[in-house]
């Protein structure tokens, strides 16, 4: 079990999706998918990152969040922080359980 108070930190989830362009074709636009409660760790993520095969990154971050959230990540993921842009570089259940989702992000 974990425990809610280490998801300390609001984050946003956003992805690409097409949308209509009104003309018959689509366009990609990136949308919010979801604002969810994280917890973030930047100390050590280097170490982190290259123990996940990582190993070409300028500001690594790692965020932790509840698997519930029901969030197809892919490559082009990325998370807003504080106002920062973080691309999601990979991403890991944490525990057999799926409860938790570890996102090993970069800034962009």
């Amino acid at each position: 079990m974990t425990a809610a108070r280490k998801y300390t930190t609001k984050i946003e989830i956003w992805q690409p999706t097409e949308v209509s362009d009104g003309y018959g074709g689509y366009t990609t636009t990136e949308t919010m998918q979801k604002k969810v409660w994280a917890g973030v760790r930047t100390n050590g993520a280097g170490f982190k990152f290259q123990q996940f095969g990582l190993n070409d990154f300028k500001n690594p971050v790692i965020f932790f969040i509840r698997a519930k959230n029901n969030i197809n990540f892919n490559e082009k993921t990325f998370i807003v922080y504080k106002g920062h842009r973080y691309e999601v570089k990979g991403f890991e259940d944490r525990d057999i359980e799926n409860i938790e989702i570890t996102l090993y992000c970069d800034a962009a």
